[in-house]
């Protein structure tokens, strides 16, 4: 599962304008000069760049105090103080979005893709990956800058692990779909 194209394209249209709010602000990379969606961007930059964010939440703030956004617009924005940075397990892919596990506290999400599903960017699961939870129009997308790591193989046991965690989280109506 993924967004809608027209809410994958807001996602872009309402993060690159902040991603370049907060390189110009606090110099991140400064041989970035923009970060423009229609020019593109180094992803490492833009990594780097959100990372930043994401330790610094409270410039969400900030850059909402400037940004003269329409107030949906500035809402969502301002729900993604609610961030989740973290290490996760891909567990499985679904009808409604691909199931990732927290590896810190267990935690399990319902997680949709931007413009691709996460099957389609990542392959068969399990996966172990690096990634950023953000809430987007009663959904949790990632910021897009996701870091797997090449475990190519879990073991049985572990794979049953991630298995039971999903299956535990399920029967008690605990899968986080939205923050």
């Amino acid at each position: 599962m993924r967004l809608e194209q027209s809410d994958a394209e807001l996602f872009y249209q309402l993060w690159f304008p902040l991603l370049d709010f907060v390189n110009k602000k606090y110099h991140v990379c400064p041989e970035t000069e923009t970060i423009d969606q229609r020019q593109g961007v180094d992803a490492s930059d833009a990594k780097a760049i959100a990372d930043y964010l994401w330790s610094h939440i409270e410039v969400i703030e900030e850059y909402l105090a400037i940004a003269e956004l329409p107030k949906e617009y500035a809402q969502i924005v301002a729900g993604w103080k609610q961030c989740k940075p973290g290490r996760y397990i891909l567990e499985r892919h679904l009808k409604k979005g691909s199931v990732f596990i927290s590896a810190e506290d267990g935690s399990v999400y319902m997680v949709k893709g931007l413009f691709s599903t996460w099957a389609e960017m990542l392959g068969e699961s399990p996966v172990l990956l690096d990634a950023v939870l953000i809430p987007f129009r009663g959904s949790i997308i990632s910021d897009g800058l996701v870091v797997p790591y090449h475990i190519y193989f879990f073991g049985k046991g572990a794979r049953e692990d991630f298995k039971e965690a999903y299956m535990n989280a399920k029967r008690n109506h605990t899968i986080h779909f939205s923050f």
